[in-house]
């Protein structure tokens, strides 16, 4: 199954972003933010994929999506899309999480510590650290949600930091030729970094639940004392 059509799709960040994929393969890669929410165009953006390609939704033999933490809203639309399709085609469905596939971009800088951050509105953001050795890429802290001064405590050099919530940080990190900001780009996931760590969970032997990774609870969770389902 190297070589199987494979799906990837991440709505927890600022756009909607497509991926299409034949094994490691990239076949075509979209980025799509407009007027119109994700929930109205996600399965019209889907096929026009597939189509411009050849393919169809049949062809599909794997499914890959990221589960947070992000945009609340992005998070539920994507996972709802992709379950669907999962369930109705019997696709399976591999889940990974967004900050993983930020982090995986920079699996060939061993020895460094690499820091995704990405804007959590609020005044937090979501975070984690992770270390690379031998291109291994290991999640060193959980999932954290904090205030970006609290954050930038876990940091440590050399590392690399990056992500849409990089300019929130900048501020509270002394300078140091050890620690670098990537202020430009990697404000999305790339193709490579979604399918290689989908890829690689398919073929993990520890199983693989579809669950969201929110961060914290919605607006509407705290003001009237909800759970998110």
């Amino acid at each position: 199954m190297e070589n199987r059509i494979t799906l990837g799709i991440d709505n927890s960040l600022d756009c909607l972003s497509i991926v299409l994929s034949n094994g490691q393969r990239i076949i075509e890669e979209r980025h799509i933010k407009g007027d119109k929410s994700p929930s109205e165009i996600i399965a019209v953006r889907v096929l026009e994929t597939l189509e411009n390609n050849g393919h169809s939704i049949d062809d599909i033999e794997l499914l890959i999506v990221t589960l947070g933490p992000g945009s609340f809203t992005g998070i539920r639309v994507g996972l709802a899309f992709c379950k669907g399709l999962s369930s109705g085609k019997n696709i399976p469905l591999v889940g990974v999480p967004t900050l993983d596939v930020l982090a995986a971009s920079f699996a060939f800088m061993d020895g460094y510590y690499v820091f995704p951050v990405i804007d959590a509105k609020k005044g937090e953001v979501f975070s984690a650290l992770y270390f690379i050795k031998d291109k291994e890429i290991k999640r060193v802290t959980g999932f954290l949600s904090k205030k970006p001064e609290e954050a930038v405590k876990t940091i440590k050099a050399p590392c690399i930091c990056l992500g849409t919530g990089v300019d929130i940080c900048m501020p509270y990190v002394e300078d140091s030729n050890e620690i670098l900001f990537i202020k430009h780009g990697f404000k999305k996931v790339t193709a490579e970094a979604l399918i290689r760590e989908g890829l690689k969970k398919s073929q993990s032997p520890k199983g693989n639940i579809i669950e969201a990774i929110y961060g914290r609870r919605s607006e509407a969770e705290i003001k009237f004392n909800l759970e998110a389902l």
